[in-house]
């Protein structure tokens, strides 16, 4: 499983960089495309300009003379252009050009025919040698004019910066750039990627080549890949989130094993005691004569043994309920503050076998509860035998019963060895004992915590542990029922 994961994220990984190439050489291109096509937009708003100058220019009577006239041979409209003001010198013919679509209705060139000589000159003629780059002398003063023009013209790098950022927008790039002339270096280590070189000249002019620099051409490289990144991101969440839950369930399986074989081992231990007692007992009541005392003690053996035998028996079985369909509860109201003392009063016997010191801090007023009062007089005789048992011999134990934040709470501390900090958070769990080697000098069997932890959970409460230096305190929270009416104390018995 872990060299399948490993292969799967290297498999990921290899995609992810092909993708990443892949993107590299998409921006590269859209780049370089987008500053090509910004550049082309912005030489043909200058070119419209230049041009729009020219129809100014040509509509100034003082600078040129526009007339007109029918050619007799085709029939169609032929418009002459010349200076206004020739040199002396000068023995230039006026440039003459013939449109079949204009028909010229009087013999003097009105406004109209003149603009439409204007529009349909500047738009045709004059528009191609724009293009083109070249100056022609249709005049010499129009193509002085135009060649001065030429000479002029300057990139808008403003403008050109626009077009360019809304060109890359077009293609689902949004990040920064410069741009920077071919003959400038970029001047900054962190721009890291420079697209082709562009040509901005208009008219023929040289030293008019760009090129853009991006600071940070990465972040439009997650951004194409994102989807790809999430999904691979994601896929290889879910494996490793599988492969790091069977582990877990497997390392679980195997502490539950080691569990069942400690249990197994504690529970031959308390159960080959009881039984070798009671053979040897019953051995020395067939074959030796016994004066009625001598026989009185052994079957006082036999009797203790067996007990002994049908508790450890009767807690396993609630231990084995408990864990599968949870115990079953007799749900009453019930004050909790009697059933304490009652609990109290049973363990009294064994608190002075043990010679232990238990200190009740009864509650100040009643706690009422709904709840099995059997089984919470269980829960709280469990916690007791745990004090005796884990306490030092003879130590101080401290009850106490209380109510917080609309809750009853019960508290029970001892005194003894601390449990280690490791094992405070499985204490509940089934069969867990705290280690102690091969050493069986404490009785018991994992199951009387969580045995307590199922029955104080299904009455809707809590029940936690804390240990620090020679005391361990058990505290269980249960809902109050404020407003129910008590069973009498008599009831609790039961």
């Amino acid at each position: 499983m872990a060299g399948c994961t490993l292969a799967l994220a290297g498999l990921q990984g290899y995609w992810n960089y092909e993708a990443y190439q892949q993107a590299l050489r998409s921006f590269r291109r859209d780049a370089n495309e987008a500053l090509a096509d910004a550049t082309r937009q912005e030489i043909r708003l200058r070119q419209a300009a230049l041009l729009h100058r020219c129809r100014m220019w040509l509509a100034d009577t003082n600078q040129f003379v526009i007339r007109a006239r029918i050619d007799k041979t085709e029939g169609y409209t032929i418009f002459s252009l010349a200076d206004k003001h020739p040199l002396p010198t000068e023995k230039r013919a006026p440039f003459d050009i013939g449109f079949q679509d204009f028909h010229l209705k009087t013999k003097r060139l009105d406004a109209a025919g003149r603009a439409f000589f204007i529009r349909r000159f500047t738009a045709g003629t004059l528009a191609d040698n724009v293009r083109e780059g070249v100056a022609y002398y249709h005049t010499r003063h129009l193509g002085e004019r135009l060649y001065a023009a030429f000479q002029a013209d300057t990139v808008h790098t403003r403008r050109l910066s626009h077009l360019y950022a809304r060109a890359l927008r077009q293609r689902g790039i949004s990040t920064a750039f410069r741009l920077v002339p071919a003959s400038q270096s970029a001047g900054r280590q962190e721009l890291v990627f420079a697209t082709s070189l562009a040509n901005a000249s208009a008219f023929g002019r040289k030293g008019m080549v760009f090129r853009a620099w991006f600071p940070n051409p990465q972040r439009v490289y997650l951004q194409r890949m994102q989807g790809v990144l999430l999904g691979s991101v994601g896929l290889i969440g879910i494996v490793v989130f599988c492969f790091a839950y069977t582990v877990q369930s497997l390392l679980s399986q195997e502490r539950l094993a080691a569990l069942k074989d400690d249990f197994v081992s504690n529970m031959t231990h308390e159960l080959k005691t009881p039984v070798a007692t009671i053979g040897v007992a019953a051995e020395a009541l067939g074959r030796f004569a016994l004066s009625p005392e001598d026989r009185a003690d052994y079957l006082g053996i036999i009797h203790q043994q067996a007990n002994r035998l049908g508790a450890l028996i009767d807690q396993i079985l609630r231990s084995a309920v408990a864990g599968q369909a949870g115990p079953p509860l007799v749900r009453r109201p019930l004050d909790l503050g009697p059933l304490l003392a009652q609990a109290l009063a049973q363990v009294q016997p064994r608190l002075t076998q043990a010679g232990s010191l238990l200190v009740y801090d009864a509650p100040p007023g009643p706690l009422p509860v709904v709840g099995d009062a059997v089984h919470l007089t269980n829960v709280l005789l469990t916690l007791v035998d745990n004090a005796l048992k884990h306490g030092y011999p003879g130590g101080k134990i401290q009850l106490a019963g209380g109510e917080r934040d609309g809750a009853a709470v019960v508290q029970l501390t001892n005194e003894g060895p601390a449990i280690p900090p490791q094992y405070l958070g499985r204490v509940f769990e089934k069969f867990f004992r705290v280690p102690t080697g091969n050493r069986h000098d404490v009785p018991g069997y994992g199951l009387g915590l969580h045995y307590a932890q199922a029955v104080v959970r299904h009455h809707g409460g809590t029940i936690a542990v804390r240990s620090h230096g020679q005391h361990t305190t058990f505290t269980i929270t249960i809902p109050l029922a404020p407003h129910v009416a008590l069973a009498p104390a008599a009831i609790l018995g039961r």
